[in-house]
């Protein structure tokens, strides 16, 4: 990360952000132990440097995180990240992260961003298969609307000791006496995470997971402006493809589409969904050649507008 970027961030005000740092070649986490200090992490920053924290994952190369706080504060918080996952990198015998490793900032202007921005950091571990929504064990997802989290607990702060809770948080930082550290997941995100305020964006269970799982076009927006890539299953580009198709022509069953018709919604798919000519073909039942055609081709081009 530039200079230029950090002291542009620094001078951003007090807002919600979505706060993701860079993509490594190979893992920032290891194994559970490198997992648990990350959880630790995320909630001794809030310790720290006072934002407030209401989602975030914990992935293999990279993670998620979305708060409030100031452009300043995030800028801290980042460089306590990239400090404690560099030292236990060093520590497995592993290189520290580059001088020049950074992060993306991502200013949340209003209430509807920020129900994306969240959708879109929940999603990630079930984005790359790990899991199915709330299934990850390294983050906040499991939080949300599933009652099965408060059967997870641990140990209270208070009844530990100061060795104890360093083992788990790899820190002499004193934690609030009431937060609890569970055997195998460490630092717990209940303790941390502004779970009632999530709740409140969301009118039930069924809209969360259905928004989680079925907005991809926000899916694809986020990840653009994070420069990341998402991997749409056969199922996701038939879905988007059928959704597409009604939109487009109404009462229409899909044998009486013509080519001509097929191909302006597959060049379409390309520009909003980034879906490639093979996954198009796929739920088009058309040629890859005769969808790269179309992409390339003038005569398509009014439907790029769309």
């Amino acid at each position: 990360m530039d200079r230029k970027t950090r002291r542009e961030y620094k001078d951003w005000g007090k807002g919600y952000y979505h706060l993701c740092l860079d993509r490594v070649e190979g893992s920032l986490f290891h194994d559970e132990e490198d997992y648990r200090m990350g959880m630790a992490s995320i909630g001794l920053a809030k310790l720290k440097f006072g934002i407030e924290i209401y989602a975030f994952e914990l992935m293999p190369n990279h993670l998620h995180e979305i708060l409030s706080g100031t452009g300043a504060q995030c800028l801290k918080v980042f460089a306590f990240i990239k400090r404690r996952l560099s030292e236990q990198l060093i520590k497995k015998g592993y290189p520290p992260l580059a001088e020049s490793y950074g992060f993306k900032l991502i200013p949340i202007e209003d209430e509807d961003a920020l129900r994306k921005q969240i959708l879109y950091t929940a999603r990630n571990p079930y984005e790359k298969d790990f899991c199915i929504p709330g299934g990850h064990k390294w983050g906040s997802g499991y939080l949300f609307f599933n009652t099965l989290a408060e059967c997870i607990s641990g140990k209270k702060a208070k009844e530990m000791s100061k060795v104890e809770i360093h083992a788990f948080t790899g820190s002499h930082e004193a934690l609030p006496p009431d937060w609890e550290i569970h055997p195998e997941l460490g630092v717990l995100p209940q303790n941390f995470v502004r779970t009632d305020k999530v709740l409140k964006l969301f009118p039930s269970a069924k809209d969360w997971l259905t928004r989680l799982v079925k907005e991809y076009e926000t899916v694809v927006k986020i990840a653009r402006s994070l420069n990341e890539e998402i991997d749409f299953s056969d199922e996701e580009v038939r879905d988007m493809v059928n959704t597409e198709l009604r939109n487009a022509f109404p009462g229409r069953l899909f044998k009486t589409l013509t080519q001509e018709e097929k191909c302006k919604v597959a060049v379409r798919m390309n520009l909003s969904h980034g879906l490639s000519a093979r996954q198009l073909s796929r739920a088009l039942f058309l040629s890859e050649l005769t969808i790269n055609q179309a992409i390339r081709s003038k005569d398509f081009g009014l439907a790029k507008r769309f």
